[in-house]
């Protein structure tokens, strides 16, 4: 950190004397009480111990240095924390001294949190903080190993709720937490920050408030503009976007689904290089929003993988779709045997009988036309004990309560190359219904389970 930078901001604000010495005070003791995780040559060990302790000090005394941000220099504490969260991209960009650090504090309900540091790269944004006292959160449930947290993005809607993931650990450096986020807009404004207020840590309840500032790092931006589609015609994905970070890539693509198929999910599977050594996966299919175009639905995706070797002349994307469907709805009192035919494909199930006997419902069924290269015997007993017993007063509801739905079932092979099996609902005990009849409940299958993963071509991405 830039000494007359330090002192002039500083110099900025209003503090009071007596209290800030008290804290530095304070600082120093903590900072001579705590023992180094590495051997530092003594000279420089006086030096960070100095910096640490004011740092400290002035922090803990409840002042908030929101200016306080700056690209790291050498601190290895922050990619440490990144290594506790197995975060590649912040580790690297750590390594690099591209992650940016933030000293921003808010304090709560006697706990105090820190903000540590932030990166953007690639679409992805990372942020780790450290809770100041711990020993001051209760928390019920304490395993020693990590703590949980709630907080708010932005304005707490669904959009950027779903962006984001975290965790918090328990380590022998304090209590840290990490916070990943795919940024859920196509582009990151400049100078964008980023509010995010921390609601309770374990069991305690506060407001936790920060402005995080958030900046692209210098990327490669490529646009191929190269459509695959599959063997049907019935998917195509355009790739319009490649955003090379320094740490991770961003794959931008529209894809395009027909009518029947408005759930379905294109991916990209995997990412390899000109060597054929796969990229680390980091998420897929971030949407930016659905609309009907014509006869199909269009979607503009993007998935995240890790860092390319810069020496790469080429990437190779691997896509594939997943098939939605609705889950088939079947009375139970109708006349077996009765099929249960899939919408999407020629897939069916065959009820050959169902039988109630006291406290059971035994079901017995034939499954044809699946795909068994692609689906092993075992993931299609998991898929048969899927199947649920509604109520059929709460068909139109939401969700039925507990006492009316029955969920899953046990299942066992009768005849594995015939493909029969067997499910076993129990309908009595804590999980249990209530009056259980025939005629007022139905047999609720999900079809989508059983369709495999539509793969489409492969395309090479040049990157020189």
């Amino acid at each position: 950190m830039d000494k007359q930078w330090f002192n002039d901001e500083v110099n900025k604000i209003d503090v009071p004397k007596e209290e800030l010495n008290i804290a530095i005070q304070k600082g120093i003791a903590r900072a001579k009480a705590e023992k180094p995780v590495k051997k530092i040559h003594k000279k420089r060990r006086i030096a960070l111990l100095t910096a640490a302790s004011i740092c400290i000090g002035v922090l803990g005394s409840g002042f908030v240095f929101p200016q306080m941000t700056r690209v790291l220099a050498d601190v290895p504490l922050v990619g440490k924390v990144y290594s506790y969260f197995h975060d590649s991209i912040g580790q690297n960009l750590s390594a690099s001294k591209l992650v940016t650090e933030l000293n921003q504090q808010a304090v709560s309900n006697g706990i105090s949190v820190t903000m540590n540091s932030v990166y953007y790269d690639a679409g992805r944004i990372g942020i780790t903080f450290k809770v100041d006292n711990p020993e001051e959160v209760f928390m019920k449930n304490n395993s020693g190993r990590g703590f949980y947290y709630d907080f708010k993005l932005v304005d707490g809607s669904e959009k950027w709720g779903r962006a984001a993931s975290f965790d918090g650990k328990i380590t022998k450096d304090g209590w840290l937490g990490n916070i990943h986020i795919d940024y859920p807009e196509k582009e990151l404004p400049p100078n964008t920050t980023l509010p995010i207020t921390i609601t309770s840590i374990g069991d305690t309840k506060g407001i936790w408030k920060f402005d995080i500032p958030v900046k692209q790092l210098e990327n490669k931006i490529i646009h191929p503009q190269v459509s695959v589609s599959s063997e049907d015609t019935e998917h195509t994905l355009n790739f319009e976007k490649i955003t090379v970070g320094k740490s991770s890539i961003a794959i931008d693509y529209k894809a395009m689904y027909p009518l029947v198929g408005e759930n379905d999910l294109a991916r990209i599977g995997k990412v390899t290089d000109d060597k054929g050594n796969e990229i680390d996966f980091k998420t897929s299919g971030i949407e930016f929003g659905r609309e009907k175009v014509g006869n199909q639905i269009q979607s503009d995706e993007r998935s995240i993988f890790g860092k390319v070797p810069e020496d790469a002349e080429f990437i190779a994307l691997h896509p594939n779709v997943r098939l939605s469907e609705k889950p088939s709805i079947q009375d139970l009192n109708q006349k077996t045997p009765f099929e249960i035919q899939s919408t999407r494909s020629d897939f069916k199930i065959v009820v050959n009988s169902i039988q109630h006997k006291k406290q059971k419902l035994i079901l017995q069924y034939t499954l044809q036309n699946v795909d068994t290269k692609h689906i092993s015997m075992d993931e299609l007993i998991n898929r048969g004990e899927v199947m649920n017993l509604i109520d059929s007063s709460y068909l139109d509801k939401e969700f039925a309560p507990i006492g009316h739905v029955i969920k899953g079932s046990n299942v066992k092979v009768l005849d594995k190359e015939k493909l029969q099996f067997q499910a076993t609902f129990q309908l009595d005990g804590e999980y249990g219904v209530k009056n259980f009849s025939l005629k007022n409940y139905v047999l609720e299958v999900e079809m989508l389970p059983y369709h495999p993963e539509k793969t489409l071509p492969s395309v090479k991405i040049p990157l020189k």
